[in-house]
């Protein structure tokens, strides 16, 4: 920057969000790691969360309600009302010139290992713009960004955060000092892209980046190719080497919104990539985008100590609990904490699984797999309690509310068939349908002082082998207790491992706590699509590669999985102690602070500077 405007030396964030107010998902993990990161502190004074106004209408009995339950002060609510501190001066004007309603307060933010940090709430009620205030921004749109808003304006994923984006830059304005300008916006994910573009307009007063914790465009594509990462990531990077593009490989992407705008970050001062792969995936949409400023910016990790003592404590809680739930204490705990959607690739598990008992089984060892995750309402514990009473939840199963909803159904019926194919091996899968692990999410059979980290850390094996995951925090999470970590080789978060082992000194047979799934090697696909790399005219069969040829690649790498994991599964406390001593080193090299001070404000300053 100018003399004329140097970085200002207490900067001001502004997060574009859908989760400013409630934890729903990665983001919001993300969100409360960076802001209470002490690198991000020590640069950043002001955080603002911006989000649309959910459920404006609902009426509250404290307008901190509509904050969340993090909610630590409201200032102002325009449906309530509500203004103590005198700032509907500067909000009713946007309220009646933009068709709004504002709500602004404070909210906490927490994450393991750090201090709670606060910041800013600003939320807008979007449900009745200004019509023609909001046609003047999409023909604003239209003219510096060629943002065809009119194409998307019937999804309301795109319609919604449009209606935001000059009720934030509005509100922004008026809202920043002067010694805090240029301030810098966040755009997390599509959300926030039509907020960004509309304030990258104003360089004045703000600067703008894109945080992109995945690539819309490149998950769509995954989702629905059968053959998933295995067809899409060899196509794609066979494309990419011959100068193509994303539409000249699997065709127009132009009717998704989401991709209509995340093509366009590329007009913003900077992208966060949250790993290799989504770099990757974004330099792929477009020649602007290959050529666009982005710098992977890692999601960090959880890094709290661990020894052997606490190990031992949460595998016994635990162990205790399956006595009751399987019959037997297990030898080997595999989990996997996640959620019931097809890109976790689940089914992977259970290939994974069935080939690792039966090696254990030849050894006389025993093992059990936890899958937690939940596809429906939280479970009180009076009804947890009753199905265990019932029908031996979580060993057994019944369809409909409160046990099975959605897609728990499939995956019980899948656990079921594996545990069938089980019989006559001390091995069994177990299908827990409720996030949380202590007693009043699981019910009385488990310890009345048992957390979610006991699980974590009690665990020998946690599975991750997703057809898309642009980072992956889950998958590496147990690291630090000494879990083996098995990611798949497209996820982001094995970008961090390497840097961190080179950090180390460690070579990959020096690292054990991490083995990567790779479903996406040219040697594991048919001929007919090995023979079209080779060649490098057509990739149709690889791009149509079939759902039996993938399972056919599944089923070889998790062979050679299988074989390497019974290889480095511990056998005694010492080897136990030393798979804790490798991960303890490498999470302390992967954690918030670390990832914040070398990734995520050295592109917040480059933005400054621009």
């Amino acid at each position: 920057m100018s003399q004329d405007h140097p970085i200002p030396t207490n900067l001001t964030l502004v997060h574009v969000t859908h989760e400013a107010t409630e934890h729903l998902g990665g983001i919001g993990t993300v969100l409360s790691g960076l802001l209470t990161a002490p690198s991000y502190r020590e640069r950043v004074a002001r955080s603002i969360l911006v989000a649309p106004l959910f459920h404006a209408e609902r009426r509250v009995s404290d307008p901190r309600e509509r904050l969340g339950e993090h909610a630590t002060h409201v200032s102002y609510s325009g449906p309530d009302q509500y203004d103590p501190a005198g700032y509907g001066a500067i909000f009713k004007p946007i309220e009646w010139a933009l068709g709004t309603r504002i709500v602004f307060g404070t909210r906490r933010l927490e994450a393991p290992g750090h201090a709670p940090a606060e910041a800013e709430v600003l939320l807008f009620d979007v449900m009745q713009p200004d019509r023609q205030r909001l046609a003047s921004l999409k023909w604003l749109l239209w003219e510096k960004y060629h943002l065809d808003s009119q194409r998307y304006e019937r999804h309301w994923d795109f319609e919604e955060y449009c209606r935001l984006a000059d009720m934030a830059y509005h509100t922004l304005s008026v809202l920043l000092h002067a010694n805090q300008q240029p301030a810098v916006v966040v755009a997390h994910e599509y959300m926030g892209m039509c907020t960004a573009l509309r304030c990258a307009l104003d360089r004045k007063r703000f600067r703008t980046l894109f945080h992109a914790h995945e690539c819309s465009t490149a998950r769509r594509i995954v989702e629905n190719l059968p053959g998933y990462d295995a067809a899409f990531y060899p196509a794609m990077r066979a494309g990419a080497a011959k100068g193509q593009f994303v539409d000249a490989v699997f065709g127009s992407q132009d009717d998704y919104a989401r991709h209509a705008l995340v093509s366009k970050t590329h007009r913003l001062d900077g992208i966060l990539a949250v790993g290799p792969e989504t770099a990757e995936e974004l330099r792929f949409l477009s020649p602007e985008m290959k050529k666009a400023n982005i710098r992977v910016a890692y999601n960090g990790l959880p890094a709290p100590a661990v020894d052997l003592a606490r190990k031992n404590r949460s595998r016994a809680i635990v162990l205790d609990w399956l006595q009751g739930v399987v019959g037997y204490r297990p030898d080997y705990l595999i989990t996997h904490v996640t959620r019931p959607v097809p890109s976790k690739g689940l089914w992977r598990d259970l290939e994974l699984m069935a080939q690792l008992s039966e090696r254990l089984h030849k050894q006389g060892k025993s093992c059990a797999y936890v899958l937690l995750t939940c596809g429906g309402p939280t479970r009180s514990f009076e009804q947890v309690s009753a199905m265990a009473k019932d029908h031996a939840w979580p060993a057994k199963h019944t369809r409909g509310y409160p046990d099975l909803e959605g897609p728990e159904t499939e995956l019980s019926a899948a656990i079921d068939a594996l545990n069938a194919k089980l019989d006559g091996r001390k091995a069994r899968a177990v299908l827990v349908n409720q996030f949380g692990f202590t007693q009043q999410r699981i019910g009385p059979t488990l310890s009345k002082d048992a957390t979610v980290s006991d699980l974590r850390v009690a665990a020998d094996v946690e599975l991750g082998m997703s057809t898309y995951e642009p980072y992956g925090i889950a998958q590496l999470e147990p690291m630090y207790a000494g879990a083996i970590c098995l990611p798949s080789s497209v996820c982001g978060c094995l970008g961090l491992v390497k840097r961190a082992m080179g950090e180390l000194g460690l070579s990959p047979e020096e690292c054990p706590v991490v083995l990567p799934a790779d479903f996406t090697q040219h040697a594991d696909l048919p001929e007919h699509a090995r023979r079209a790399l080779a060649e490098g005219k057509d990739l149709s069969p690889v791009i149509n590669l079939s759902a039996e040829d993938r399972k056919a690649i599944e089923t070889r790498v998790c062979t050679r999985l299988a074989d390497e994991l019974v290889k480095r599964l511990p056998t005694s406390d010492a080897q136990r102690e030393k798979l804790i001593s490798v991960g303890q080193k490498l999470a302390q090299r992967m954690n918030w602070q670390t990832v914040t001070t070398t990734d995520f404000m050295p592109m917040v300053i480059d933005a400054l500077e621009r």
